[in-house]
C-alpha cells in the first residue's frame, strides 16, 4: 500500500517552548472526512528524540478526565491544511507517542468556545491524573504538509 510523507512542526502559541518538528507518514487514501491514518512519526520535541506513536486507541499516562477517570484516547488522523483554514488538521482525539526520555505528548484540536486551537498535553513522571506539575498543556500553532519529495 501506498504511503504519503509529511513534514509537520508545532510551536508554543505564546513563542516559547515546546517546539517541535519532523516527519510522519500516513496511509496513502482519505476518510470520508478528509483525514489519513498515520503510520509512522519521527522527529524531536525540545531536542528530545520522539521514541514512538502510540496506538490508535490509546492515550498517555496522566491525560485523563479527572471527574470520570477516562483516559482521552488518540486516534492518529492527520489531513491537508484547508484552504481557507476552516477545517483543523487534527482531530479532538489527535496524535499520542512516546519520547526517549520517558515523557508522552498528546497533540490534538480542541473545539471549546470561544477560541478553537491546537493544544499538546505532555507528561512526565510520575504522570500524575490531569493537568497537574509535571504535566502541562500548551496552546500550540501546529502545521504539517505532503513533503515535496513524497
Amino acid at each position: 500500500m501506498a504511503r504519503i510523507h509529511w513534514l509537520w512542526r508545532y510551536a508554543n502559541a505564546d513563542g516559547g517552548s515546546p517546539i517541535a518538528k519532523g516527519k510522519i507518514v500516513t496511509n496513502s487514501k482519505a476518510d470520508a472526512d478528509g483525514f489519513y491514518r498515520i503510520k509512522r512519526i519521527r522527529g524531536q520535541r525540545d531536542g528530545v528524540k520522539i521514541q514512538a506513536l502510540l496506538p490508535d486507541g490509546t492515550g498517555i499516562p496522566g491525560n485523563v478526565d479527572t471527574i470520570t477517570g477516562k483516559p482521552y484516547l488518540g486516534d492518529n488522523r492527520l489531513r491537508p491544511r484547508s484552504l481557507n483554514d476552516d477545517k483543523p488538521q487534527l482531530t479532538g482525539g489527535g496524535i499520542v507517542f512516546s519520547l526517549v526520555n520517558d515523557t508522552y505528548s498528546n497533540l490534538f484540536f480542541g473545539n471549546y468556545p470561544p477560541n478553537p486551537s491546537y493544544y499538546e498535553f505532555h507528561t512526565a513522571p510520575p504522570y500524575p491524573q490531569g493537568l497537574v506539575p509535571p504535566n502541562s498543556e500548551s496552546f500550540i500553532q501546529f502545521d504539517a504538509w505532503i513533503s515535496p519529495q513524497s
